[in-house]
């Protein structure tokens, strides 16, 4: 197209034409893909396990296979989980696995992130102010990220 015809579509209020059309669809259908991607990944086997850290260090791993529900708190500096039993601690993050899944149900932290992270069946749940972290994994090793 040169320059004369251009001048032409500009003054008919063509500002666009059927290869811009292509182009800007192409580029929604790659943004939806991608984004379907990140929302629901790509398919694989989710974690059979997960693993409670405290300040880097591994405290606690069990099966997503077998619902419960566990509390992590902290104790003198140290990070603890254990089974639900009773009033929790101070500082306390409610675990709960319930089917294939794991999620903190409660939390005494101040921004609540965590919890809202929702159950997970693969990647990570962060607790800043507790400085824990819930991974979820594979039982052939490694994160499920």
């Amino acid at each position: 197209m040169n320059r004369e015809e251009k001048i032409e579509h500009i003054r008919k209020g063509k500002f666009f034409a059927w290869g811009d059309a292509a182009v800007f669809a192409a580029a929604f259908l790659l943004i939806a893909v991608f984004t379907l991607f990140a929302f629901f990944g790509f398919g694989g086997a989710g974690a059979d396990s997960f693993s409670v850290y405290y300040r880097g260090e591994k405290v606690f791993t069990a099966s997503l296979g077998e619902d419960a529900v566990y509390e992590f708190y902290i104790e003198d500096g140290q990070g603890y989980v254990r089974a639900l039993e009773g009033e929790p601690h101070e500082d306390y993050n409610i675990i709960e696995v319930s089917g294939g899944k794991v999620g903190v149900h409660e939390a005494s932290c101040s921004d609540h992130v965590c919890v809202f992270f929702g159950a997970i069946r693969s990647g990570e749940i962060n607790c800043l102010p507790h400085r824990m972290r819930i991974a979820a994994e594979r039982s052939e090793g490694g994160t499920d990220l």
